[in-house]
């Protein structure tokens, strides 16, 4: 299978994935300027996919349900590897990727499960560069005292916020919130 994307409408707007033939490559989430420049952002990324509605719809059927709230499990293949990752970042994807719904972690916290106690800085560095948000969900991971922390994502905080609401998870709203 050659690079091939699909995108689907939700509440929260237009997202798109793209597969190759070893699983997932990327989701790129909603555009606040819209599904236009959602298209412009795969093709930029991967100028060679071809758009596909029929692709993968096992995981569109599950993001429509999570998007609508509904407690989902993802069940789908990544390839990381394609992404040309680090060892430590993939071991903090697949880390992150079992965070269950509804529960959040921190970056500390997700530092010592990687067994690099001192590294929540880089765990940072490597939420920003997930390739697969919502289903590596880097959005249920924390700043120190449970703070939303940062979210490098389209929408920023606000879209982490609406995701953590959704899945009816506890967070705290800092006084000043710090882009990671």
């Amino acid at each position: 299978m050659a690079l091939q994307f699909r995108t689907i409408t939700t509440r929260f707007g237009e997202l798109a994935f793209v597969f190759d033939e070893r699983g997932l490559r990327r989701v790129f989430l909603p555009q606040p300027a819209g599904p236009r420049a959602l298209r412009a952002a795969v093709k930029r990324e991967f100028p060679a996919a071809r758009e596909d509605s029929r692709l993968a719809p096992r995981l569109a059927g599950q993001l429509q349900r999570y998007f609508n709230g509904e407690r989902i499990e993802f069940d789908v293949q990544l390839n990381l590897e394609a992404e040309g990752a680090t060892e430590f970042r993939r071991a903090v994807w697949l880390a992150c990727h079992q965070i269950p719904y509804g529960q959040t972690t921190t970056y500390g916290d997700l530092a010592r499960r990687v067994g690099h106690p001192r590294a929540a800085r880089a765990v940072g560095t490597a939420m920003r560069s997930n390739p697969c948000p919502i289903i590596i969900p880097c959005h249920r991971v924390l700043g120190c005292n449970d703070c939303l922390g940062g979210y490098s994502a389209p929408g920023g905080l606000e879209f982490k916020r609406r995701l953590l609401e959704l899945e009816g998870a506890m967070f705290r709203t800092a006084l000043k919130e710090v882009p990671v």
